[in-house]
């Protein structure tokens, strides 16, 4: 048996769902809907033997990977991969002790070490928190003063993860990144996104273009090695084209594809099924 297990039917999901009748008996196939269920821990009621991860949350993911791992079903992605890419924090962390190139990085856990990271890293710099998608609460920061707006902004919210800051320097990209997909140790392709006009964000969601970009080695490998950091077997890895080098900026577990797909005619469901049919033969 396999698990799709999601909280909302998205446009990815739908292909891996279409992709996993093509390749095998819909008797084997099962979706189960976090909104819908209420799995018990160590219960045999789920007993697939492949669980696809597909939660929007990344708490709800990292719970429903560990929850089928109790049982010894094969994850993707496992609970450990989801946490340490969900994480900035701990993705930066895990991405450095593997020697991976990123943006100079400083985490503040109070206002005082806030300012002193600016000071340190100088003007433009970004914040972000250790949690969060689509690039939401991504600020560029220009003066003291607008980090200061931040600062009093993040106080007011009610989580402590969201009074952490991650601060970087701000890297020149020409407000665009690239962004590839990995399967199973293999670059399965990468696309290149650009910022909308006056967005600096290159995100999809915020309304970046895409289009195709050849991958050199550099970023192959760069790929490949941030995929191995986090154990991923199915993510994307974001990376930004400097005039200094590539750096590493986020690994994703449970990474949209859509934009990929259009730009590159490219299916990544189709791939991840297909090695999951070789596998679940064995």
């Amino acid at each position: 048996m396999i698990d799709v297990v999601l909280d909302i039917i998205r446009a990815e999901e739908q292909l891996i769902i279409s992709a996993l009748k093509e390749r095998f008996s819909e008797s084997k196939i099962s979706i189960v809907n976090l909104r819908e269920v209420a799995p018990k821990i160590g219960s045999n009621d789920y007993m697939a033997s492949i669980a696809i991860i597909r939660p929007i949350s990344m708490l709800n993911a990292a719970y429903a990977a560990a929850l089928y791992e109790a049982k010894g079903s094969l994850v993707i992605n496992s609970s450990e991969t989801i946490i340490f890419s969900g994480d900035k924090v701990l993705t930066y962390t895990r991405l450095a002790a593997h020697k991976l190139p990123l943006p100079p990085t400083l985490i503040a856990f109070a206002h005082n070490t806030a300012r002193t990271a600016l000071r340190e890293l100088g003007v433009p710099l970004v914040v972000k928190p250790p949690l969060g998608s689509w690039g939401r609460l991504v600020t560029r920061i220009r003066s003291a003063r607008e980090l200061e707006y931040v600062l009093a902004h993040r106080e007011a919210m009610r989580t402590p993860h969201q009074k952490i800051i991650i601060m970087q320097k701000y890297v020149d990209t020409g407000n665009k990144d690239i962004r590839c997909i990995v399967i199973e140790e293999e670059l399965v392709g990468c696309i290149e996104r650009r910022a909308k006009q006056r967005e600096w964000r290159s995100n999809v969601a915020l309304g970046a273009d895409t289009k195709p970009y050849k991958p050199t080695n550099e970023v192959e490998d760069l790929s490949l090695r941030a995929a191995a950091a986090v154990k991923g077997f199915f993510v994307s890895v974001d990376l930004f084209q400097t005039k200094d080098g590539l750096l590493v900026n986020e690994v994703n577990a449970v990474p949209e594809f859509k934009g990929f797909m259009r730009a590159t005619g490219i299916n990544p469901a189709r791939i991840l099924v297909e090695k999951l049919y070789q596998m679940y033969k064995k």
